[in-house]
């Protein structure tokens, strides 16, 4: 009979591989950035909904380190992105400078803070530092810098994008096949606790966002003037986008729904006036048929009225058709920040209320279903306005410069607004902040602003570059 590891040998391994880890950043840093972009887009991270929890690749070691392995390997290409930067080791290219460097030190200022209050308050370090607090914020800083520090030339650029169009249209492929054949994910809610007929494709926002990133990409190129492509390329591509639309619809996620619709609310703007009406109708008919799926498969459940916008709040409002509002949470949690809203109850306080009410949390309470409300929970309305100044820091860069941008840089840019745009629903309804894969998405989608070259001053002798579909 086999015995259990020792975890101090399991210790010593980890430790001892941090070097390793070190040593292959340096050697080839594009294949371990790449290769962490791709774990988060292979593997689910959300276990909510199964009625056996299983451990997700996010979550091996730590129950032994309490930090998971793939966060400590993002700690050591973290480390190692410092050494090549102090080195001067040569560089294909150069992005514009970003705000994640100025934003990563005042964070970590402020998570010092916290360590040390916690400490003297009698607070256990890792209790502090947990999962359920705001360290994946920080993770979400050190991904960004890891992608810009590498993606830092055309070829970088292209391979990018073949990568998450690949990759979205397998976990596209996968997810709908399960769908149709082996009844969904196994993460399922609806119909595990609440009894629902009903199955999807994914549970996990983040899956969603995969297949949602990668149908803005599509039509980007289907659409965008400049874009030469033969025919049965866009016949390829006008299949996949059908996939990655249909994954976002039957997975019945309502944020993911919303999300869809804002971010196609930036092709349109970028597209000329004669192109707008197509992809406006388009897109029109594809959230209609998306918000008829969605109506008709899951909120028929909910609630017996016929209106598409009661349907989709039933859980809101007075006239909810659910015994307690959605926000009933959020009301709980600022009634137990009362007198201390600047600074939040520490990134391991936790708040109070009716637990019949709440009885989803499970008896936990250090956390809420809105990203920006638990900021303010955790880190006070001090916290909550240094992540939104990242935010704004990447915006006011995008409208600043993309006016001059071209190739594959205008689309990455792009797909980075728009894929802000498809977190800001999760980010008020949602638990990004305490997700390490959705954070980390999150960082990706920021970074993705930043990954174009230099502009020159006249923006009529900045060359065109070409797209990844060319």
């Amino acid at each position: 009979m086999s015995s259990a590891p020792d975890p101090f040998f399991l210790l010593l391994a980890a430790v001892l591989s941090l070097p390793i880890v070190i040593a292959v950043y340096l050697r080839a840093p594009a294949i371990v950035t790449l290769g962490f972009i791709a774990v988060l887009y292979v593997f689910s991270s959300s276990t909510w909904g199964q009625l056996q929890e299983e451990n997700t690749i996010y979550a091996r070691g730590t129950g032994l380190f309490a930090f998971s392995l793939l966060n400590f390997l993002l700690w050591a290409a973290a480390a190692a992105m410092l050494i090549r930067t102090r080195t001067h080791l040569p560089h294909q290219g150069k992005n514009l400078s970003s705000p994640f460097t100025v934003f990563l030190t005042v964070f970590s200022f402020m998570l010092l803070g916290h360590l040390a209050l916690g400490l003297m308050s009698g607070k256990e370090p890792l209790t502090i530092l947990g999962y359920n607090g705001i360290i994946n914020v920080l993770n979400m800083a050190l991904f960004a810098l890891l992608i810009l520090s590498v993606i830092d030339s055309e070829q970088r650029r292209r391979q990018l994008l073949l990568l998450l169009l690949s990759l979205a249209a397998a976990r596209a492929a996968f997810g709908l096949v399960r769908y149709q054949f082996f009844g969904g994910d196994s993460a399922n809610p609806y119909r595990n606790f609440e009894k629902l007929d009903i199955k999807l494709v994914y549970f996990d926002i983040a899956d969603n966002y995969v297949a949602a990133l990668a149908a803005f990409c599509i039509a980007w190129l289907l659409m965008m003037p400049g874009v030469r492509m033969s025919l049965h390329k866009r016949a390829l591509l006008l299949g996949l986008f059908t996939i990655e639309v249909a994954t976002v619809a039957l997975s019945f996620r309502r944020s993911s729904l919303v999300g869809l619709g804002l971010m196609f609310a930036v092709l349109l703007w970028q597209l000329p006036w004669q192109r707008r009406i197509l992809c406006g109708g388009i897109g029109l008919t594809a959230l209609v048929i998306g918000a008829a799926t969605l109506m008709r498969e899951r909120l028929q459940f909910n609630t017996q009225r016929t209106g598409f916008l009661s349907s989709l709040l039933y859980d809101v409002g007075p006239a909810r058709a659910t015994e307690v509002s959605r926000f009933y949470e959020l009301e709980a949690a600022a009634k137990s920040l009362d007198g201390q809203w600047l600074f939040g109850l520490g990134s391991w306080g936790t708040f109070y209320g009716n637990e019949d009410a709440l009885d989803y949390h499970f008896g936990k309470f250090d956390f809420v279903h809105s990203g920006f409300g638990h900021l303010i929970l955790k880190s006070g309305l001090v916290g909550l306005m240094v992540f939104l100044s990242l935010l704004a820091a990447c915006i006011l860069h995008y409208f600043r410069h993309r006016p001059a941008i071209r190739g594959n840089g205008a689309l990455l840019a792009d797909m980075g607004m728009a894929g802000l745009l498809f977190w800001l629903p999760t980010l008020f309804i949602g638990t990004p902040i305490i997700e390490f894969r959705s954070m980390l998405l999150i960082g990706m989608t920021l970074a993705l602003v930043y990954l174009h070259p230099q502009l020159v001053r006249s923006r009529n002798s900045y060359l065109p570059q070409p797209y990844v579909a060319a």
